[in-house]
């Protein structure tokens, strides 16, 4: 049984910085707790949160021990020891362009949730499942080939597209839109 952590109504707690609790408390006590995984933000979909804050609630998230790292947010050393890891879970306004950035945001140990960036495929969902399933096996290559996957990212997904028409009519669906 997995238990998933969805991070609607977080706002209310956490959005205004003059009250509240920080999201990355929010994480560290849903880990704590029990959580497998959790909504994390993307960094390039349209849930808040900036690259750092967001890298360092993603180690929070997963990682055993973390190192001090104020750009992200982490004031002191923290050990979690034993303590299971929870998956961070990409998604809200995500698509097939957004993947090269999402494979270098988020790595292997992560879920990459795509509703409308699936479901809106013009030849339907199947489709959608199969252009996303192309592109981030594309991202996975290029990266484990060294390649930079955010400078080179449109190379990287037009060359994939060669050899997937689903991926190539979802890349003229999303035309790179950014939210």
């Amino acid at each position: 049984l997995l238990l998933h952590i969805h991070r609607a109504m977080h706002a209310v707690v956490d959005r205004n910085p003059n009250h509240g609790i920080h999201f990355r408390v929010l994480a560290k006590c849903l880990r704590l707790s029990g959580g497998d995984h959790m909504h994390s933000g993307t960094v390039v979909g349209k849930l808040e949160g900036d690259r750092d804050s967001t890298l360092g609630w993603i180690d929070c998230m997963r990682d055993s021990f973390i190192k001090e790292d104020r750009s992200r947010g982490i004031f002191f050393d923290q050990d979690f020891g034993s303590m299971p890891g929870m998956f961070p879970v990409a998604s809200g306004g995500i698509h097939v362009w957004h993947m090269p950035a999402l494979v270098n945001i988020f790595g292997d140990n992560s879920v990459l949730q795509f509703g409308g960036g699936t479901l809106g495929h013009p030849w339907g969902n199947a489709a959608g499942a199969a252009a996303n399933r192309v592109a981030v096996e594309a991202c996975v290559e290029a990266r484990n080939a060294g390649r930079e996957l955010e400078k080179e990212s449109k190379d990287i997904l037009t060359s994939a597209a060669k050899h997937s028409p689903e991926l190539k009519v979802a890349m003229e669906t999303w035309k790179e839109i950014k939210f």
